[in-house]
């Protein structure tokens, strides 16, 4: 038999309800659970939703976290993807300690609605930092990713479908879009300015990175930043001039997606004159080469290029000299061939000065 009480408490100058929802059989106590709210009234209503669920015991499931408040819900998704094969990148962990912040995160999981999805976004829009939509828009995706696998993953009841419902009124109130395409190239003489600044960072006495090797490696390979310091001397065949690049990023998870890469131009020229001082080619950390990267531009005034532009360079400039778009797909890694092309893919227009007599009136066919 299950019952509830509550009980009124005093916290500093704040009077709050404490609700307890115990069950006993045959006078030995199998259940308990407590939770403290701001009013009366919804202590009431959850006691009395948790009774009918610890009696009938719905869907035959766990009560630890069947009615824990979203931020609870995201503590405990962030607490299992730590300990995971495929932990929670960076951009998603903040994301999710934003949302931690915000009123949705007192929300019990089971009364999450539609309505709280687009109010967390006014929210967000109206905050000190004025987030952009294409901000604002990873923040929903990682609300419904938590809620998305609460069901099977913690025995909590409650699914996506709040987000989804909530997507007509966050386009139509402009709160969420997708992110801008981006086609920036290494313009002009922009390529020999910075293999110039990056020598220079390199003759500094405190400098350990080569930081224009790593540059060239990166616009030659098309791999990512991390993909180029997990480089290992191991995986080189000097005589088929190819590199296994191991666990590259794939939407399916990145653990055992080893691919083999073949090494064009300088590549395993830049491989071979690097000191063997660890397992890995390029050991040094991701995010130091890519901070030094940044401000050697802002030193030249070279605005508006990320360090993954190099990526989309690289791609770019293979399938200008010549090389399919599935031959193009085997360097870069891309098993869709339509993301490829349409993102990473930029040509220049004099790639197309070759044809410029071609004339599409003249049909001998």
């Amino acid at each position: 038999m299950a019952y509830y009480s509550i009980s009124k408490r005093q916290r500093k100058n704040t009077t709050v309800y404490l609700a307890k929802v115990r069950a006993k059989e045959s006078g030995v106590e199998v259940f308990s659970k407590s939770k403290t709210f701001h009013t009366k009234s919804a202590a009431n209503k959850w006691a009395k939703a948790l009774i009918n669920k610890v009696e009938n015991n719905i869907n035959n499931t766990y009560f630890d976290l069947i009615d824990c408040t979203f931020g609870e819900l995201i503590d405990t998704y962030v607490s299992k993807k730590k300990n995971s094969d495929r932990p929670i990148g960076r951009t998603a962990t903040f994301a999710l300690r934003q949302i931690r912040e915000y009123a949705i995160a007192n929300i019990l999981v089971t009364r999450l609605s539609s309505s709280d999805i687009v109010e967390f976004c006014q929210q967000r829009k109206n905050s000190a930092t004025q987030p952009s939509p294409q901000t604002i828009s990873i923040d929903v995706s990682c609300i419904r990713k938590v809620l998305k696998v609460a069901k099977s993953m913690f025995n909590v009841n409650v699914d996506e479908r709040p987000v989804i419902d909530a997507y007509p009124a966050l386009h139509d109130l402009r709160l969420i879009t997708r992110s801008h395409k981006r086609e920036r190239r290494l313009e002009k003489d922009e390529f020999e300015q910075l293999m110039v600044e990056l020598k220079k960072k390199e003759s500094h006495h405190s400098c350990i990175i080569p930081y224009a090797d790593i540059f060239q490696i990166s616009l030659v390979t098309c791999c990512r930043i991390g993909e180029v310091c997990n480089m290992r001397w191991q995986d080189v065949d000097y005589q088929a001039r190819t590199i296994i690049i191991r666990d590259r990023k794939n939407p399916n998870g990145s653990l055992g997606n080893n691919s083999i890469l073949p090494l064009l131009g300088t590549a395993l020229n830049i491989i071979e004159r690097q000191p063997r001082v660890d397992d890995r080619i390029f050991p040094y950390n991701s995010r130091s080469i890519t901070s030094g990267f940044r401000r050697s531009l802002k030193k030249l005034g070279v605005t508006d290029l990320r360090y993954h532009d190099l990526r989309r360079e690289g791609a770019s400039k293979l399938i200008e000299r010549g090389l399919s778009i599935e031959e193009a797909a085997r360097i870069t890694g891309h098993k869709d061939l339509n993301i490829l092309w349409q993102v990473y893919v930029v040509m220049n227009p004099v790639h197309f000065e070759k044809f410029k007599d071609i004339n599409v009136l003249n049909r001998t066919d």
